[in-house]
């Protein structure tokens, strides 16, 4: 098994087992109180995403959209606990 950069960083040597149709609970959602919304270049967020699913759109002038990819949140939380202002929230997914 493959372990990846944000791993290795954190000192985690045994990769987390992902479920390939288990049934997610949670989801990151983020607030208004992002700073990508203020204009402020972040992307804390998404650079502690192991899979990839939080992705910037550029909106001009500085500012950056953060897009959860559907389907591609595992609700590990790894992006809420790195956000400087707790923008980023996990929240219960209504099936």
């Amino acid at each position: 098994m493959a372990i990846s950069r944000a791993d290795l960083f954190r000192g985690r040597l045994h990769p987390k087992p992902v479920p390939s149709e288990a049934p997610q609970t949670l989801e990151a959602r983020i607030g208004a109180a992002c700073l990508s919304y203020t204009g402020t270049d972040c992307r804390m967020c998404g650079d502690h995403c192991d899979r990839g699913a939080i992705r910037f759109r550029p909106l001009g002038r500085g500012r950056w959209l953060p897009i959860i990819e559907e389907g591609g949140c595992t609700g590990c939380g790894d992006c809420s606990a790195v956000c400087p202002v707790k923008a980023v929230t996990m929240e219960a997914v209504t099936a």
